[in-house]
């Protein structure tokens, strides 16, 4: 509730509350906010850790993402680099916690990076070329079975 301000004097310890209810609004925010920090510290050492360890695991440094080549980037290799992940823990890993959904990520992601148009259809050429390569077709003669003197020798 609003006290009423009638003069000047309402008006000036209207304002003197109002700056002292600021005041202990922000020292409680801060207060929170530290409480906060000192809660979430040690999961984003863990973090650290492990994401440190990914990174040399697999070399990917994320300084060197602004200066990655788009050579080898193209429109397949970016949908392997979204939809593989999605697929595999969607349809393989479906129950699985979040750090094992991330590795997949992680690992799902890295191996995306190999795949390109050129991969595909060297895939895909190798497919075909393995179903159109006709085998040889040799009919084998049936084998007479052999019952000793043919009936048409001349036996006497």
């Amino acid at each position: 509730m609003r006290p009423k301000i009638e003069n000047i004097q309402d008006l000036r310890t209207e304002l003197s509350r109002l700056r002292s209810e600021r005041l202990i609004q922000e020292i409680e925010l801060t207060k929170v906010t530290a409480r906060i920090k000192a809660r979430l510290h040690f999961p984003v050492l863990v973090y650290n850790k492990i994401s440190d360890f990914f990174i040399e695991m697999f070399g990917d440094d994320p300084e060197d993402l602004n200066k990655t080549d788009n050579k080898d980037k193209d429109w397949v290799t970016n949908i392997f680099r979204v939809g593989l992940p999605v697929a595999l823990n969607k349809f393989l890993f479906p129950r699985s916690g979040f750090l094992m959904k991330s590795i997949v990520a992680l690992v799902s992601q890295k191996a995306a990076k190999n795949v390109n148009k050129d991969s595909i259809t060297e895939l895909i050429d190798k497919v075909t070329d393995w179903i159109k390569t006709p085998r040889p077709k040799t009919r084998k003669e049936p084998v007479l079975a052999d019952y000793g003197i043919p009936p048409d020798s001349e036996t006497y």
